[in-house]
C-alpha cells in the first residue's frame, strides 16, 4: 500500500526541486569565480508561497561550512584547494546573499489574489428591468457593460435618465458613470423619437424635453425601468 504524501512533504519536495537551479548557479560561481544570479529575483519568478520557500532556509549552510572549514579538515582543504582565499570570500558572500534573499522573500511574501473577471452576462444577472412597455422593448442588458451611454425610462415615475461614462453594472445599480442626470418625460411621442433615433439625437435628447428641470439621476434600476438605448 502506497503511503500518502503529506502537504508538508509536498511543499518540501517542491522547494528542493527548485533548489536544483540554485545548486547549478553555485557550481558556476565556483568555476568562474563570479555570478550575477539573484536568489530574490529567482524566487519572485517562481511565485512560490512563503511556506514552500521556508523549506529552502539553511540550504547553503553545509556548503559554507565546508568552504570555511574551521576545524581544519584535510579532506575539505583538498576538496576546495582549487579556490583562492579571495574566491572563497566571494563565494561565502554570495551564499550569505542567497540566505538573506530567502529570508527576505519569506518575510515580504503576500499572496496575490487573482481577480475574476466577470462576463457581461454575470454582471447583469441580478439587474431588474422592464422587458416590454407598450410598443417598446428593452435593449439587451448585456450591452451595458463597457457602454459609453445608456438611457433608461421609469414607466412609473416617468423619469428619463441618461448615463455617460465607462458603464457597468453592480447588482441593481449602474456604475462607472461620470454623468447621471434625468428629466421627467410624460410625452411618450418624444420617447419614440429617442427609441427610434440615432446616436446624434440621443446625445442631445435631454435638451429636447420641455418644461422639466434637469436633475441628478438615480442609478438604481427597478422592475419598472425600461432600457431605451445603449451607445457603445
Amino acid at each position: 500500500m502506497t503511503q500518502k504524501i503529506t502537504i508538508q512533504e509536498r511543499m518540501r519536495n517542491k522547494a528542493l526541486n527548485a533548489l536544483d537551479e540554485v545548486e547549478l548557479q553555485i557550481d558556476t560561481l565556483m568555476e568562474d569565480g563570479k555570478s550575477s544570479f539573484s536568489m530574490y529575483k529567482y524566487l519572485n519568478k517562481l511565485e512560490y508561497s512563503a511556506k514552500v520557500v521556508a523549506f529552502m532556509q539553511g540550504f547553503t549552510h553545509d556548503i559554507k561550512y565546508e568552504i570555511v572549514n574551521e576545524e581544519g579538515c584535510e579532506q575539505l582543504d583538498e576538496a576546495y584547494n582549487f579556490l583562492t582565499k579571495a574566491s572563497k570570500a566571494r563565494i561565502i558572500k554570495k551564499l550569505d546573499e542567497i540566505e538573506s534573499d530567502i529570508e527576505r522573500y519569506v518575510l515580504e511574501y503576500k499572496p496575490v489574489r487573482k481577480v475574476r473577471i466577470k462576463t457581461p452576462q454575470q454582471l447583469v444577472r441580478k439587474l431588474p428591468f422592464l422587458e416590454r412597455y407598450k410598443s417598446y422593448t428593452s435593449v439587451d442588458p448585456v450591452e451595458i457593460p463597457r457602454a459609453k451611454m445608456l438611457f433608461t425610462y421609469n414607466t412609473s415615475s416617468k423619469k428619463l435618465t441618461k448615463f455617460e461614462g465607462h458603464l457597468s453594472v453592480k447588482g441593481s445599480r449602474i456604475i462607472g458613470y461620470d454623468i447621471c442626470e434625468e428629466k421627467t418625460l410624460t410625452d411618450e411621442k418624444l420617447l419614440d423619437r429617442l427609441y427610434k433615433g440615432g446616436n446624434i439625437i440621443a446625445k442631445n435628447f435631454l435638451d429636447e424635453i420641455p418644461r422639466s428641470k434637469l436633475k441628478d439621476g438615480n442609478d438604481l434600476l427597478t422592475k419598472n425601468t425600461l432600457l431605451i438605448k445603449v451607445i457603445r
